[in-house]
Parts: structure tokens; sequence; C-alpha cells
């Protein structure tokens, strides 16, 4: 194992989106930089894929869950959940709402899933994405429904849009913060304020591969590298705090 190996909390490997899936399994297996993998499911496919993929591969942990843009019952969720060894599921997710579609019905499905983790004792994973030109805060109304339906077992915004404002209410309940390769761009000012605003332990490091990067090893060390220049930390102390952090959420991992 390498001095610095993170855990990587959020990826999409599976079938639907991967062409070679079982090469890029092997790859993950074999990077020793990484040394934990939460593989995050899109819809009932992908979730049942997902489980099977943690089950047979020793890094590899999952999520099931439905993606807002994406179609699923969340009560087959849960006959997945129970349909095998669910000792590597860790989370619900990812789920909650996209503004690039109409959001009435991914609000039913928000619902339902936080009704499913607080059932199954897990946390949630937040999908918030606001587009351009929407009226809608995608952030905002996902945290108004997280303060009025709370998520028991705890919850992260997966690669957070930054807003400071929103950021400081996420922290105020509880939650957590996930950061990806956005913070590496040039002209990532306002995430880059919120690396430099988040609690310490309610960060997390995730790549979202394939969706956010097609070279997740060096995306996740320049996202590792630019945290801890951004707050002052050596390598190897961030990366005990932010596996820890990761832990910490996820107890299953």
């Amino acid at each position: 194992m390498n001095e610095i190996s993170l855990i990587d909390t959020h990826t999409h490997y599976n079938s639907v989106v991967m062409e070679n899936l079982e090469d890029q399994i092997k790859i993950a297996n074999n990077n020793l930089d990484v040394s934990k993998i939460i593989n995050i499911g899109l819809d009932n496919r992908t979730s049942e894929e997902a489980v099977q993929i943690s089950l047979n591969n020793p890094k590899f942990y999952s999520a099931i869950g439905v993606h807002p843009l994406y179609n699923g019952e969340i009560s087959k969720l849960e006959e997945i959940y129970f349909k095998y060894d669910n000792t590597k599921i860790v989370a619900v997710g990812e789920t909650g709402l996209d503004t690039s579609q109409d959001i009435s019905h991914q609000i039913e499905k928000l619902l339902e899933s936080i009704a499913l983790a607080n059932k199954l004792k897990l946390p949630l994973i937040i999908h918030a994405n606001t587009t351009k030109g929407s009226n809608i805060n995608a952030n905002k109304l996902c945290l108004e429904i997280i303060k009025k339906y709370p998520s028991k077992y705890g919850f992260v915004f997966h690669c957070f849009q930054p807003d400071l404002e929103i950021l400081h209410e996420i922290i105020k309940i509880g939650g957590y913060i996930s950061v990806g390769g956005n913070i590496t761009k040039p002209n990532a000012k306002k995430s880059l304020e919120v690396v430099k605003t988040i609690p310490i332990d309610n960060f997390l490091i995730e790549t979202d591969y394939l969706f956010l990067t097609n070279t997740p090893n060096e995306t996740g060390k320049a996202t590792f590298e630019r945290i801890c220049e951004l707050r002052n930390t050596k390598k190897l102390a961030m990366m005990k705090i932010l596996n820890e952090n990761a832990q910490r959420l996820f107890p299953k991992l």
C-alpha cells in the first residue's frame, strides 16, 4: 500500500457507462493510490451491479440509488439490499435534484430515498445540480427537504456546487461536503472558497469517475494536492483526515 492511499467516495463503475468495465475494475484494484472505492448506483440495474462488483472485489463498496435524471423504483432498491450480502452497501444514493429536467418527480424519489435510507440505517448521497438559467436553486431546495425530512444517518452533498451560504446551512445540520476535480480548474474561484471554508471534519474527496474525469488517478491526485495546498496541511495528515471522515459518514467502510 502506498504511503498516501485515499478513499474515493464517489465513482460510477458500471456496464451502462463503461464499455470495458472489467478492465477498468482491474486497473482500480491495482491502483495503490486508492484504498477503497464507493461505487454509486444510477438506477435499479446499476445499483444491483454495483453491489455485485463490491462482493467480488475487496476494494469496492456500493451505494444503491436512483439518480434524479434516471428512471427506477425505490422499492426495488430495498429488494436489492436484502437480496445480497449487504455488508458492503454503505449508502443510499445518489438521489436529489437536477434542474436540467422537471423536478416534480425527482422530489418524490428524493423523499422515498430519504425514507429508505432511514429504514436501512444508511447515510444519503445527494446530487444537487442547478443548470444555467434555472430559477430553482437545487442546493437550497435539497437542503429545505432534508431539514423537513431529516436523513437520520447522515448525508453528503457530492460534487458540491459552490454556495457558501448553503454550505454553512448544510454544516449546521451535520452534513458533509464532497469535492472533486472541479477545484483544479483555473476558473474555480468559488469552489476554492468552499475548500477553504468547509470544517475539516465535514470534508470528503471524490473523482465522480467517469462523469467528471476520464483519468481518475491523475484527477484524484491533483484534487488531493490542491486541497492540501489550500488548507496548508501536509499530505499524510490530510489523507488521515479525509479517510476518517469517509469512515465516519459511511461506517460500513
